[in-house]
This record gives C-alpha cells, structure tokens and sequence, in this order.
C-alpha cells in the first residue's frame, strides 16, 4: 500500500493552492515511486538504490508473483506500483489492458541486449519491458561416455542407442523431460530443430495469432524424423523430469536437456560434462530452446502518480546497465539478459555462461493470451506421436493439434490448460 503520506500531501498541497499561498506545482509523487517485485529479487532493488534513484525516493513491495496480475487488474491507485518486475510474457496481456506502457530505448542501449531476448516484450511496434534475465535449456553431455561432441543431432541419436545397447549401465538414450504432462519447455529444442513454431511473427511486430505453426510445412515433412525417435526409443513420453535427472546423474543417460535451475544439480555431479546446443537435425534449421525473459515493466500509474520521467529513466537506464543486470540475475541464478553482463556473470560462473549461450538462437515465450490454446493441442500432440507402439504418426498428431489450436483461437473456446 502506498503511504499515507501521498494523500495527506496532495490533500494539503490542494489546500495551499485553493488558498493562493502557493502555486500549483507539476505533478509529483509524495512518496516516490513504487515497484512491486518478487521475494528474490525486492531486497536486490532495495540495495541497488539505498537513496532512491536521482532524488526520487524508491519503495518496493514484495508481491507473490503468482498474484501479481490479479493485484495489478482491481489496485486502487494510491496502492498501485509505478513500476512492475516479472515475466515478459504478461506484456501482451498487460499492454492490452493498457495497465502498462512502451518503454523507450536508445539504440545504444538496445545494443547491449540479443534481439530475440528484446523481442519477448514486443507488442505491435512497442516494447513493453526491459529485460534482465533469461532462463533456457541446454544439451548436457556425459564426456565420460562421449568425449567428442555429435555434430548433428543423427550423430547425437546413434551413438545414444549405441551406449544403450553395449554399455551394461546406460538405460536411457536421451534423458528428455517429458512425462507429467508434455510441455512445449522440454520439447521445444526438438519441434524447431523440425520446422515446428508456436506463433508467427506480425508484419507490424511482435505475434500474429493467425500465424500458427504446429503443423508447419517445414514439420509436416520432417515429422518423419520424430517417427524415428518414436520407433528406436531415442525418447519416450513417460519420462519425467525426476526420472530424466537422476539417470544423467547416475550415469544411466550421455545426454539430459538442464537450464540454470539445474545448477546445484550440475555441480553435484561426479563425472565431467558439456554444456552446450543441441544440434541441428534437419538441413537449414537451429533448434531453438525456450527463453523465459524476466524484467522490468513501465505501468500507467506513473504518470497519474507524476513519476513517470524518473520511473522511465529508472527502468530504461538504471535497470539496463550490466551491473544492475548482474546483481539482479545472480538472485535466481539466471543468465543476464545485458550481455556485458553475461559475460562476466559470477553466480554459476561458466555454467551459467555456456546455459545462456546455447540460448543464441533461441525464441522467448509468447507474450500473447491466446498462447493459452496451444499448450493442450501440443502437449496432446507431442505425447501421442511419443508414445512406443501406440504412437500416432506425428504428421498425423500434429495436423490434429494445428485443428484443435486454430478452432480454439477463432471459435472463443480458448483452453486454460
């Protein structure tokens, strides 16, 4: 809650101006501004800005993300936040609401920043947020049982079976999170690498939503690829992510997808390991890991709370820098998104380095609600072409869900799962 302060003070600056013993002043805040952030990162904020950010105070309240876009949709504005820290995949539905507002950057600034971790909190022409940290997946390597990395990812497959098959303690070819209901997180290095997409991009920027590419014509003829995984065993839909760690950490699997959540997990292993992409498995195509983006975002409540040039400035510049980023990244253990600042990240040190660069080619998390339709669709998709014996052809599963994806978005029936 905002302190008391703010309307005692514009209640008495009214009445000095009513009185004519003052004259109205340019809009300011009584008590600075207010950025509401998570527990890991509000102490982080604090410490950063001890005296406030050129002259403005700054208060930050702690807030479970998980409520915080509820919080946000029925606050009072007295209560409200200036400022916004979270997950740039709420951009489109927070600049859509109009709650939040485009946040400028110079072009030297936007140099310090990947273009696909930028493009995350595009709406339209607009950005909606300043990134900070990234989190994605990474191929781990077992360099006990392969010392030299596979060049494709058909390398990759064969010598993963071929382990299976003459090394008495390998069960499991590539320990692929999948079970616990599929999601498009663990999956996704694989459905790119064939030609899959989740959205398309507009003509004007950011998403189309009429651009869906579960069944793209790029996956449609490389499904077979995924048939053939189906068939060896290479991955098996009912591994879960418990089951997938422990057979890499005991030496049961060469191969295992971790992101920096992982890490405490990656230092306690006992054999050395790779960190790195995974690779290509069709001609002309990156497979591209999921990047969830965390940052800052600019609310329409500075302006009303007459902090809107500080916040802007506090966001755009402060909170760009590679210092700010790395202190701010190092509270989750995630990659910076400021690349100066990834490049000298301490916390998980060259772990953490060689996550976020398998990132490179990465594509962010839809910053749309109607992604909301096509998590079911290609979970469902995903499992069904994965699943042994009873697997449906991908191309088949897929052109199913690219149905069930579209009539969801046109028909209203958008799916919460």
């Amino acid at each position: 809650m905002r302190r008391m302060t703010r309307t005692l003070s514009l209640a008495i600056a009214t009445a000095l101006v009513a009185a004519g013993f003052v004259t109205a002043p340019a809009a300011q805040a009584a008590d600075g501004i207010v950025v509401w952030a998570d527990p890991a990162h509000a102490p982080v904020i604090e410490k950063l800005l001890p005296e406030g950010y050129k002259g403005t105070p700054v208060s930050v309240v702690v807030k479970d993300p998980a409520n915080v876009r509820a919080d946000l949709a029925g606050v009072r504005n007295a209560e409200a936040p200036d400022i916004l820290w979270g997950d740039l995949a709420w951009t489109g539905e927070l600049a859509g609401a109009e709650t939040i507002v485009p946040i400028p950057m110079t072009k030297k600034r936007r140099a310090q920043f990947r273009a696909n971790v930028l493009s995350g909190s595009n709406v339209g022409a607009d950005r909606f947020g300043v990134p900070v940290q990234v989190s994605n997946l990474a191929l781990i390597t077992n360099t006990k049982l392969v010392p030299q990395q596979p060049a494709t990812f058909a390398a990759l497959s064969d010598l993963a079976l071929k382990l299976v098959k003459n090394k008495k303690k390998v069960k499991v070819p590539f320990a692929l999170p999948q079970g616990e209901g599929t999601s498009p997180w663990t999956t996704y290095p694989l459905f790119s690498g064939v030609g899959g997409y989740l959205f398309g991009k507009a003509s004007a920027g950011g998403l189309s939503t009429t651009d869906v590419g579960l069944a793209s014509k790029k996956l449609k003829s490389n499904a077979g690829l995924i048939d053939g995984w189906n068939a060896s065993g290479l991955i098996d839909s009912s591994l879960t992510a418990d089951a997938a760690k422990t057979a890499f950490a005991k030496g049961r699997s060469a191969f295992w997808l971790a992101g920096p959540e992982q890490l405490a997990d990656l230092l306690a292993l006992s054999f050395p390991y790779r960190i790195g992409s995974v690779p290509p498995m069709a001609t002309g195509l990156k497979p591209a890991p999921l990047l969830t983006v965390h940052g800052f975002m600019l609310t329409r409540f500075a302006a009303k709370h007459g902090v809107e040039d500080q916040a802007t400035k506090l966001v755009s510049r402060f909170f760009s820098k590679a210092k700010s980023q790395q202190e701010l990244a190092a509270a989750s253990g995630w990659f910076p998104a400021n690349t100066k600042a990834a490049a000298t990240v301490a916390t998980g040190g060259g772990r953490i380095r060689a996550i976020g660069n398998a990132g490179v080619n990465g594509v962010t998390m839809p910053n749309v609600p109607e992604a909301a339709a096509l998590w079911g669709p290609y979970a469902t998709a995903w499992t069904a072409a994965t699943s042994g014996a009873s697997a449906t052809p991908a191309k088949k599963a897929f052109r199913i869900a690219q149905r069930a994806a579209n009539a969801a978005l046109t028909g209203g029936t958008v799916p919460t799962g």
